[in-house]
């Protein structure tokens, strides 16, 4: 059994365990998610999306062992051993291929995960739930062909896993994630009030699911699967939200009670902890979040960059321009937004720069705005920072630099400003559940 599974048991059986997972590729994120984990000795669990991370490429551009090693070097530069990091795969299946049909999507479904498997990836969702090009849009989308696919996707899993497991013999088998009644990754512009999963259709998928496993011949790997995802009517769009009312959730939470499997709550971005204690408390013993984590990022940047410009007033040539930038490059490509905001031009730069779906995070890649980010923070190293600008800004960080915690450093202030965010998730989830950071 290996360290998520052990937190999962001792969330089915009533304990205070629970874990949340990172799902980013920001290089200021990770850092700050491993900071908090080497400060509390806590799990790291650290998931790309098939988005960000594929075979591809991704929009990061980076492929799984890119990542993989991304994220070990990140890890080796701050001295965090390694059996406090977990490496997951969110989404996996064949989303970023739904323009072709079965057999292409699958077949490129299958090269990622196996891709994913054969990096160290050791945690797996099995996203099947989307539509692909040979399937009849007037036709039901049935739960049944959800499993069958991901079904298929396990199978290479494990497949993989035992080639891999050749040159890594202290290598634990992958754990798997079935379901996806949640919007796609990023949010979904279309969605109103999330709605919650009723008992009978989670309890139903889990019985389908394992059915399917048995059809392809890989019913005890059912045994890790550890987790369903489901709507547990929490999410966020471009000005507002949707608090967790746990009373919406209590019939699902009562069947859930009564599985193997926990419930992953996707989406929970911007819960209060205490909401995320609760979810913790109904069973949902993975918290994922990734887009609130870059949302504090660019929060911390914006805010140094107002402190910059008063720094810098009378020589604005070296400015970074980081904001210019960054708005910019979104109106030059507006892929990433233009669908998800669809106001008025006003409301539009105003969601570019603010909104709850945080889409700009999809741009913090881009060379130009790596490099205004650089400049920044590089303005803004060498204790340059005025405390009374800091107290302005950024008061939090204010004290903690006061009491001596945080450098007055631009990179720590950012670093530890996501950390704020960080830390919501350990309080809510016991810190990893107290005690779970063992070799693997």
């Amino acid at each position: 059994m290996n360290v998520l599974q052990d937190i999962v048991a001792a969330n089915k059986a009533g304990h205070r365990s629970g874990i949340y997972s990172c799902c980013s590729a920001n290089e200021d994120v990770i850092r700050a998610v491993l900071r908090r984990a080497i400060k509390t000795r806590t799990v790291a669990l650290i998931e790309s999306t098939s988005n960000q991370v594929n075979q591809d490429g991704g929009y990061t551009g980076m492929t799984p062992a890119d990542f993989a090693a991304f994220v070990a070097d990140l890890a080796d530069e701050m001295l965090i051993p390694w059996d406090q990091v977990i490496l997951g795969g969110d989404h996996l299946g064949p989303l970023p291929w739904v323009d072709l049909p079965e057999d292409e999507a699958m077949a490129n479904a299958e090269e990622l995960v196996v891709a994913c498997i054969k990096a160290g990836y050791s945690k797996i969702h099995l996203d099947t739930s989307m539509r692909v090009a040979s399937d009849d849009p007037n036709l039901p989308f049935a739960t049944a062909t959800c499993a069958r696919r991901g079904a298929r996707l396990c199978a290479a899993c494990e497949r993989a896993f035992a080639e891999y497991a050749t040159e890594h013999p202290k290598a634990q088998p992958p754990v798997y994630i079935i379901g996806s009644e949640v919007p796609v990754p990023g949010g979904d512009f279309n969605a109103g009030k999330m709605g919650v999963t009723t008992a009978e259709d989670a309890t139903n998928t889990i019985a389908i699911y394992k059915a399917a496993f048995a059809d392809a011949g890989i019913a005890d790997v059912f045994e890790r699967v550890i987790g369903l995802v489901v709507e547990m009517g929490v999410e966020f769009h471009e000005f507002d939200l949707d608090e967790y009312d746990r009373r919406r959730a209590a019939n699902l939470v009562a069947a859930m009670r009564k599985e193997a499997l926990c419930i992953e709550g996707h989406s929970s971005d911007y819960q209060t902890t205490e909401n995320l204690r609760k979810m913790r408390e109904d069973g949902v013993a993975i918290l994922k979040v990734g887009p609130a984590f870059t949302f504090s990022l660019r929060e911390a940047l914006f805010a140094l960059e107002t402190i910059e410009k008063e720094v810098y007033r009378e020589t604005p040539e070296v400015l970074s321009n980081y904001r210019e930038t960054l708005e910019t490059v979104m109106l030059e490509n507006p892929k990433y937004w233009k669908s998800y905001y669809p106001g008025t031009e006003n409301e539009q730069r105003i969601a570019r720069a603010y909104s709850f779906y945080d889409r700009c995070r999809y741009y913090m890649a881009d060379p130009r705005i790596v490099e205004a980010r650089n400049k920044l923070i590089s303005n803004l190293s060498g204790n340059v920072i005025p405390l009374c600008l800091l107290s302005q800004y950024l008061p939090t960080q204010y004290f903690r630099v006061r009491m001596g915690e945080v450098p007055n450093e631009a990179l720590d202030i950012v670093l530890d400003r996501i950390g704020d965010r960080v830390d919501c998730y350990l309080e809510a989830t016991n810190y990893c559940g107290a005690g779970y950071v063992t070799a693997r």
